[in-house]
């Protein structure tokens, strides 16, 4: 069956404008991409980013790079899927294929990278286009609700906490239990970690800790300034988001060196707008390390779904509309929300 000509999209023309829905032309996939039928694609604070203008984004674009649907045609170059596969699109789309990293086999760290909802059109539509190379089926007994927050959130913490290198039954603590933040308690449980959750709302705390995979101890940064209570305990790594609010991003990051022990590491994920700064007492007399995670490709993909698949990790998620799009950012920038926002189609 044809694919129809029009579509409805969450289509950005302007910056720091509210979201709207209009009717935009349906993209036909090239030789090597899938157009897919999306189901369910998910809101995270980058896309807030990409409308504030923080990526140069070109205008106008679909937003979301969170997606997860059904295949609906298949381009003439594409092996190893078929009409009606359950897919997830990572955010990062395709490379250039050219510069040092792509030469080595690191694609994500392309110089010229294609990024979904931030270069090119993302997944809050009714169709979208995505490299079949950037693309993972789903298998059946994972929800396509439930997936496309691993697309970005679920893969990105997943990353973070493998860039650690800390062993099974070693001990993680994760600063900001939000989105990612309770997705990566459960699944740090999940590949047998000790885990120390931190926030500074209780209502955050109580979420993680209400689920199956709940961390072994919970923290209100507010009672514990100094992070005293969690370093004797948060042992070889603590990962820090650094996103708890807008002007508490360099006490977050100060909190997670506080309780990650002696020779440990602090992975950052989080985007602080105004960067971040470590000690050099940290780093010299305590001598922590510090990097950084960006995203996963396919390959690590299929991981995280499988231990949500495995070990029942359970997602909070709010659904939304295609319409509601602006009602959900609202309610993000007021700080209600907890969890992950799914708009679906």
């Amino acid at each position: 069956m044809a694919l129809p000509e029009t579509m409805q999209a969450i289509q950005i023309k302007q910056f720091n404008a509210p979201y709207a829905v209009p009717q935009v032309a349906v993209p036909k996939p090239k030789s090597n991409q899938l157009s897919i039928r999306i189901k369910a694609a998910g809101f995270c604070h980058t896309d807030l980013m990409a409308l504030n203008n923080e990526f140069n984004s070109p205008l106008p674009y679909i937003d979301s790079h969170e997606g997860a649907g059904v295949v609906e045609q298949v381009g003439s170059d594409v092996q190893g899927f078929v009409k009606g596969d359950h897919v997830g699109c990572i955010n990062f789309d395709s490379s250039c294929g050219e510069c040092p990293d792509c030469s080595a086999g690191r694609v994500i760290y392309c110089d010229r990278p294609q990024m979904k909802g931030l270069t090119i059109d993302g997944a809050w539509a009714e169709y979208m286009v995505a490299d079949a190379r950037t693309t993972v089926k789903i298998p059946e007994s994972v929800d396509l609700v439930t997936a496309a927050p691993l697309m970005c959130a679920g893969l990105s913490v997943y990353g973070g906490i493998k860039k650690a290198g800390v062993p099974p039954g070693g001990s993680i603590g994760i600063i900001g239990i939000g989105g990612l933040g309770h997705i990566g308690t459960q699944l740090a449980k999940a590949m047998g970690y000790k885990v120390a959750a931190v926030d500074i709302k209780q209502t955050s705390l109580d979420l993680v800790n209400s689920r199956r995979l709940k961390p072994d101890i919970s923290l209100l940064a507010t009672e514990d300034p100094d992070g005293q209570g969690a370093q004797c305990y948060a042992g070889k790594v603590s990962w820090a988001r650094c996103r708890c609010s807008r002007h508490r991003k360099q006490p977050a990051f100060d909190f997670a060196a506080a309780i990650t022990r002696k020779h440990g590491t602090v992975v950052l994920l989080g985007q602080p707008d105004k960067g971040i700064t470590m000690s050099f007492y940290n780093m010299i007399f305590r001598d922590l390390k510090l990097v950084g995670s960006l995203i996963g490709d396919t390959s690590d993909a299929e991981e995280p779904m499988n231990l949500v698949n495995d070990h029942k990790v359970e997602i909070k998620i709010k659904i939304w509309k295609l319409d509601q799009a602006e009602e959900m950012r609202q309610e993000y920038l007021s700080g209600k929300s907890e969890g992950k926002n799914v708009i679906v189609l």
